[in-house]
């Protein structure tokens, strides 16, 4: 299988490694990375680094203890390799930890300290917990893995040196926002093994094993992506004919964030903590509000068309996920559900066909080398046809600054395209994009057909304005102005003052 050529990004895609170099250079003296992979900072996410370091620092104070801990410039490897076979070929496995390494003199005690982007404690929202099966994996290695320092050439096995097995193993993890600390693990060696047994290595012996594809975001770094047989190609559908910038994946959100802000795209897509409460003012979160309810009406089973008795039965106060309406918000997302009764897509769906919402679709153009990635609200079969389902809420009750469809929502328009290469299957004769727009007076509904040389046209034109400028790109630079008030990382940009961590009515994640 043809493997891609190694294309470097312009700058450090992932941000928590520019933390980890700055504590090298303060413990260490010396970055440990291999300088030829070693890619410069965005200017935002060089100021999120030093807020972090500082915070880190800060933490480690308080983990101080009564073993004098010092930092490990190896990297902690636990290898096993199979037997060598007549060929004289083996199979090196090998598990390494990612994160600070510390010990005492004697490595009677190892403890591992793993960096989280924003906090680690307990009830903050958007805070993902981390999986027993990798904080077990984490303490195995600690405890059994042995020193290693970075292998010449990329890829190449690691050439560990034993180590004594430590008395007592400590995983901990750092929120790199806060300098807030939690503790993950604190046992023996034994305990650490007991562990890793029972939670990760199953699961590590299912993916050694696993010969499934299945095509994601992550196709952007894969080095198998040029020819993997289950990723579906779209040549040139974003107009787009140079494949020498690194690969990137794609999505229309990154493309409207790119179109307000290249600073906003860059530092979202590395990950930097961002303001939830700006993001989803309480507008976008009723939009998001309406969009969840009305999945969730979808994926009923078996399914069925939606009334408008299905709407929320209090309107004032509901809750959908993680978003929870009440007042005059919550009555307005209330009546625009059941506005969407009169249009719901189910009403003309095939009998014996399942309706999906929300399917991950991945495409990759070769000609500019992009992962594309989209999201439909729905995809469902209307006499053999595909049909595309855009839904969209408003608290206007008129159409707005005259746009066209296709460039309002550039959604519809990547899934016109989309449509008309013919890519999502099913018979493309009366397969069509519906935007269905729900506002306080009643739906709006709107039809396009990949039949329509015109719209169609639009619709790549739509798709190529938006993506040409974002691939050709080679700095993110800021763009001020007055967005920059409701900028959800605008605390990292260097076009903006500083920002506070939080106040009553902001939280970071």
């Amino acid at each position: 299988m043809h493997r891609t050529p190694y294309k470097p990004a312009d700058f450090e895609p992932f941000a928590l490694a520019a933390v980890m170099r700055k504590l090298d250079v303060l413990e260490f003296g010396r970055v440990r990375d291999d300088p030829a992979r070693v890619r410069p900072a965005h200017p935002g996410l060089e100021r999120y680094a030093e807020h972090a370091l500082a915070q880190y620092l800060a933490a480690a104070k308080s983990l101080d203890s009564e073993e004098e801990l010092l930092p490990d410039p190896k990297y902690w490897v636990r290898q096993s390799k199979t037997t060598t076979d007549p060929h004289g070929n083996r199979t090196v496995y090998e598990l390494r930890v990612w994160g600070r390494c510390y010990a005492n003199r004697e490595r009677t005690v190892c403890e591992l300290r793993l960096l989280r982007f924003g906090s680690v404690r307990p009830g903050r929202r958007g805070r993902s917990e981390r999986e027993p099966a990798e904080v077990s994996m984490a303490a195995y290695i600690a405890a059994h893995g042995g020193r290693a320092a970075e292998p010449t050439r990329w890829g190449d096995e690691h050439n560990v040196q034993g180590a004594v097995t430590p008395e007592r193993v400590r995983v901990v993890e750092i929120g790199c926002l806060d300098g807030s600390v939690r503790s993950l693990f604190d046992g023996t060696p034994d305990e650490a093994r007991a562990a890793y047994q029972r939670l990760a290595a199953p699961r590590l012996r299912a993916t050694v094993d696993a010969v499934h594809r299945r095509p994601g975001a992550g196709c952007a770094t894969c080095r198998l992506t040029a020819t993997c047989p289950n990723l579906q190609r779209t040549p040139g559908i974003l107009g787009i004919t140079d494949s020498s910038r690194p690969r990137l994946t794609l999505s229309v959100t990154d493309l409207r964030r790119y179109a307000n802000c290249p600073a906003q795209e860059h530092l979202r897509r590395i990950h930097l903590p961002y303001d939830k409460d700006i993001e989803h003012d309480r507008h976008v979160a009723r939009g998001h509000a309406v969009h969840a309810w009305l999945q969730h009406l979808h994926a009923r089973t078996p399914q069925r068309p939606c009334t408008v008795a299905d709407a929320p039965a209090n309107r004032t106060d509901w809750r959908v996920d993680d978003w929870h309406l009440t007042g005059d918000d919550a009555e307005l997302g209330a009546r625009l559900i059941a506005r969407h009764a009169a249009v719901c897509p189910l009403r003309h769906a095939d009998p014996g066909t399942t309706a999906i919402a929300e399917q991950l679709l991945t495409f990759h153009d070769p000609q500019a080398d992009v992962v594309l990635v989209a999201k439909p609200d729905l995809l469902y079969h209307s006499g053999g046809s595909v049909v595309w389902r855009e839904t969209k809420s408003t608290k206007y009750r008129t159409p707005r600054g005259g746009k066209d469809i296709l460039e309002q929502y550039p959604q519809a328009a990547l899934a016109l395209v989309l449509l008309a290469e013919g890519v999502l299957g099913g018979d493309a004769h009366r397969s069509r994009v519906e935007v269905e727009v729900l506002r306080p007076s009643g739906p709006d509904l709107e039809l396009v057909s990949p039949h329509q040389a015109d719209r169609v046209a639009t619709a790549r034109q739509v798709i190529h304005d938006l993506a040409a400028p974002w691939h050709r790109d080679r700095t993110s630079a800021p763009n001020p102005g007055r967005r920059c008030a409701r900028c959800e990382v605008a605390r990292w940009c260097p076009a903006t003052a500083a920002r506070p961590a939080s106040s009553p009515s902001s939280e970071l994640q």
